[in-house]
């Protein structure tokens, strides 16, 4: 059997892409090449949402055509949406493949390739995946592309505008993954608050159902939403978190990006602080546990001290729970890389600094306030020196678990005892 690696830069929905590629290409006779090996295929599935997402994807093309120069170099992607010709351009890259065509890279690599396959495994690739590479949660894709043009975002121009996906999809994926022992999905897209699905069978009407059907019709224990935008969290999605109580994990990551009414008419987000504030504290009021995260850019063009104090305020308000800080770069293409009053590099670490200050005030305060509390806590399999594993509970807090056992995929209640600046610890519930 041939063997193949994938790299993946980027967000959960590039995450779960990724391993969708790996399914197709199971089903045509190649195998996963482990840590040690060498590959035949080397695929590299791109990001370009930061200056920085698009050096480390040139980093791992480089890095994959030093592992094995006789290798096929595929790269695959939004960062081969924005900048085809210069990666094309690149040395040992064979093949590129853009976001509109990655659904079809089974048929597209044999195509191109057929020495690496065995055709005559299956006629048609797999659609949906049952596990998930190293993974105790797995992410489900429910949606692709953005309607939303927000000033500084290249999203729109690489993955297009909304698609849902159909429903009766997303739930026999979700019912391959809790056949294989999964207790946990995510589910991501790049707009999921926006998820509408009635021409299929069966129709959804929002998300809110979404979420209620998923746990009617599979026997998933736990279901969590990705990033969603603030102006998405309406009533009937505010009554499931609610109703639904831990089996929708309280906790939503609800992206801000600026404090400044001036900054986000600027950003061209379709809100003000004040709507913000108020559907995190209508978040509060239905689930008072829910953990809080949100996106913050620093440095976007005009930014001000005042603008950049107001966010800072909004973001002490005691309402968010921990920070993503990203500083502002152009991306080309954006109105936003046209703009003037560009933020001097230094100012804008310096202001990233503070943020990334406050959120860990934040956290902390967030962590202390688990202490004899439960909490369902589920392995990410990443080990210590010491041998203990950390774990992700429903609100997103992480969890020191000790190593003497082998965690898996199960649900391990713990009672915290103690609160750290990065986790907390305490002792695991034996149940009946």
């Amino acid at each position: 059997m041939k063997r193949i690696a994938i790299q993946t830069v980027g967000c959960r929905l590039n995450q779960y892409e990724s391993e969708r590629v790996i399914a197709q290409l199971a089903a045509y006779g190649m195998r996963r090449a482990l840590p040690t090996e060498t590959a035949d295929l080397y695929i590299i599935n791109t990001c370009t949402v930061t200056h920085r997402a698009d050096s480390n994807c040139r980093n791992l093309i480089r890095r994959a055509v030093r592992a094995n120069p006789a290798a096929r170099i595929v790269v695959v992607g939004c960062y081969v949406d924005a900048e085809p010709e210069l990666i094309e351009g690149m040395e040992g890259v064979d093949l590129i493949i853009g976001n509109k065509h990655k659904d079809d890279i089974g048929g597209i690599l044999v195509s191109k390739y057929p020495e690496l396959f065995d055709e005559t495994l299956l006629e048609s690739c797999p659609t949906t995946i049952s596990d998930f590479f190293e993974h105790n949660r797995a992410w489900i894709k429910i949606s692709d592309g953005c309607n939303q043009s927000c000033s500084y975002c290249i999203v729109t121009r690489v993955r297009g505008r909304l698609v849902n996906r159909p429903v009766r999809e997303i739930l026999d994926e979700i019912n391959a993954l809790v056949a294989n022992g999964y207790r946990e999905v995510v589910l991501t897209g790049v707009h999921i608050g926006h998820f509408r699905n009635t021409r299929g069978e069966p129709p959804v009407k929002n998300l809110a159902a979404l979420c209620r059907l998923i746990l009617t019709e599979t026997d998933i224990y736990r279901l969590r939403v990705s990033s969603i935008e603030p102006q998405t969290i309406r009533d009937d999605f505010l009554q499931a978190l609610a109703d639904l109580k831990g089996s929708l994990c309280h906790h939503l990551h609800v992206p801000l990006q600026s404090g400044s009414d001036r900054i986000l008419k600027l950003m061209r987000r379709p809100y003000t602080p004040a709507q913000y504030l108020d559907r995190i504290r209508n978040v509060k009021i239905a689930a008072p546990e829910t953990i809080i995260g949100a996106d913050i850019i620093v440095g976007f063009p005009g930014e001000t001290e005042t603008d950049f104090q107001a966010t800072r305020d909004l973001t002490e308000s005691g309402l968010i729970d921990y920070l993503h800080v990203f500083s502002y770069s152009d991306r080309k293409g954006t109105p936003a890389a046209d703009m003037p009053d560009k933020v001097r590099p230094d100012v804008i670490k310096e202001r990233n600094a503070i943020l990334t200050e406050v959120s860990d005030r934040l956290r902390r305060d967030s962590h202390n306030r688990q202490v004899g509390r439960v909490l369902d806590v589920i392995s990410e399999h990443k080990k210590n020196e010491f041998g203990d594993y950390w774990g992700i509970s429903g609100n997103y807090i992480r969890v020191k678990l000790p190593g003497h056992t082998v965690w898996g995929k199960e649900v391990v209640p713990v009672r915290v005892a103690r609160a750290y600046d990065d986790y907390v610890d305490g002792d695991v519930i034996i149940r009946p």
